[in-house]
């Protein structure tokens, strides 16, 4: 059973790759979320750095007293700010490529400029999920500070963190509800394709490391024949390229399972047979 359930995820991973191949712009949702996170990054680190108050949170984490309490509050605000910017950044640009996806699904056109107004019309929904989402990252990031076991209960609490929300940016985009709701339903979607969502995203991970290996090659290549300067040039964009064709075939493929498992239509060139099999309830 499970092999079969593999097998037909495997399908899956290589129906999202060549929906992909066919709609190449949807790359650009990654590609623009990566740039606006790097931004997000940028705006929080370097006025902390060229301020000092980054070295003025590392020496309060090695002290004790008053002073190393208040600029330990600090430091916390700003993670919490600096997660929740993040998660919206990112929650924004997923919420329209699944956007534009399930558009083309339906046989329409997903436009870039559709994708982007489309999230903007969920922003209410995408900035409370962003929100939970800070929240659970700070308390994770608690509960890693602690010790060597609260550095494995963090991470497992992650991985089914992760898990559980697997169909949240799917239901904003059909439902645009809060963020409780939004999760609730996507533990209700997961609960009838757990088998196929782990199995497909093994498959996808699979693929993913396959395109990953000729620039690993290449670099490798470049570094014996050319100086470090010009295989970092060469192979660094290449590398990160193949995150955002990864991102977003993951992506693609959660807009078609989440689409058949809710009972919408999907594109005819699809076998219904196959994704009947695949969401057979357990």
């Amino acid at each position: 059973m499970f092999f079969e359930t593999w097998a037909r995820s495997w399908e899956f991973a290589k129906l999202s790759y060549s929906t992909l191949w066919d709609h190449k712009h949807l790359i650009v949702f990654p590609v623009i979320s990566s740039i606006a996170s790097l931004m997000v990054v940028a705006s929080f680190l370097l006025p902390l750095w060229q301020t000092g108050q980054l070295e003025a949170w590392m020496a309060a984490a090695d002290g004790d007293g008053a002073a190393g309490q208040s600029q330990e509050v600090g430091m916390y605000v700003t993670m919490f700010l600096f997660y929740f910017c993040n998660y919206f950044v990112i929650v924004f640009f997923n919420t329209a490529l699944v956007a534009s996806v399930m558009r083309i699904l339906e046989g329409e056109e997903g436009t870039i400029a559709f994708g982007l107004s489309f999230a903007i019309k969920r922003i209410h929904a995408i900035f409370g999920w962003a929100l939970v989402s800070a929240v659970v990252g700070m308390l994770l990031k608690a509960l890693e500070r602690n010790d060597k076991i609260g550095r494995i209960v963090a991470s497992l609490l992650g991985s089914a963190w992760t898990a559980l929300t697997y169909f949240v940016v799917p239901v904003i985009v059909t439902d645009g509800v809060g963020p409780i709701e939004a999760f609730k339903r996507s533990m209700r979607t997961l609960k009838d394709t757990w088998g196929t969502a782990l199995t497909g995203n093994f498959s996808l991970g699979t693929f993913s490391f396959l395109i990953t290996l000729p620039v690993i090659a290449l670099g490798v290549f470049l570094f014996m024949t050319a100086t470090p300067v010009v295989a970092l040039a060469v192979t660094v964009p290449l590398f990160f390229l193949t995150l955002a064709i990864s991102s977003t075939a993951d992506f693609i493929f959660k807009a078609y399972l989440y689409t058949y498992a809710t009972g919408r239509a999907l594109p005819e060139s699809v076998d219904s047979y196959a994704m009947r099999d695949a969401f057979r309830r357990r």
